[in-house]
């Protein structure tokens, strides 16, 4: 599904990617389409989504690489398999409190004789070279590497993800930002309480 909001510049991309997996799904010509309400304004796609259709992920990475005004990508729960490279295009990356990232490698079904198999392992891998390319502009990791974790099914919580290069910053209230404001609470008592002190001293002493 693509929805379009005006009022905050934003294209939500939810569900599968590619056409013919589902019914409303995520496509490089509806996401064309939501652009072009925005002229060449900064626009944020906020993404929810296992992924679906390499072809169209890669598509969609593309158009939004090169779309002419600034792309903030918001992952908000999940930016799997060709989601996740649609996540990467934006100049900023940011993850949601419990969203992931996942990376693997191209699947599919092979039917057939023993040449249209090959056929079908050579296209399989070809795949996997195009998300290596542009995988290793984030990971700063050899294609060898990252072909690894593709094939181990790799998934990143948000400190993962941004400590890889897949994603710039996390969004919303952090724990780091809870934890600050209980420390300075704890520092503003601590001080609140020895103003006390001092003052109670200090009228003791003109009791005396």
């Amino acid at each position: 599904m693509i929805e379009v909001f005006n009022e905050t510049n934003e294209i939500h991309l939810s569900g599968i990617v590619g056409d013919g997996w589902a019914e409303d799904p995520i496509t490089k010509d509806g996401v064309l389409k939501a652009l072009k309400a925005f002229g060449s304004q900064a626009v944020t796609i906020r993404i929810n989504s296992p992924g679906g259709a390499a072809d169209e992920g890669i598509a969609i990475f593309n158009l939004l690489r090169n779309y002419a005004g600034e792309v903030t990508t918001v992952n908000d729960s999940l930016a799997a398999s060709a989601a996740s490279l649609i996540f990467l295009s934006g100049k900023n990356r940011l993850m949601g409190g419990g969203s992931r990232v996942m990376i693997h490698r191209a699947m599919g079904v092979l039917f057939g004789n023993v040449d249209e198999i090959r056929k079908g392992l050579a296209a399989l891998e070809s795949y996997d070279k195009s998300q290596v390319e542009i995988y290793s502009e984030f990971l700063d990791k050899d294609p060898a590497e990252i072909l690894a974790l593709m094939a181990a099914e790799t998934w990143y919580n948000v400190d993962e993800a941004i400590a890889s290069g897949l994603a710039t910053a996390r969004y919303g209230k952090d724990k780091d930002d809870r934890k600050k404001k209980k420390m300075a609470s704890q520092f503003d008592q601590a001080k609140a309480n020895l103003l006390q002190a001092k003052i109670a001293q200090f009228s003791k002493g003109l009791g005396q």
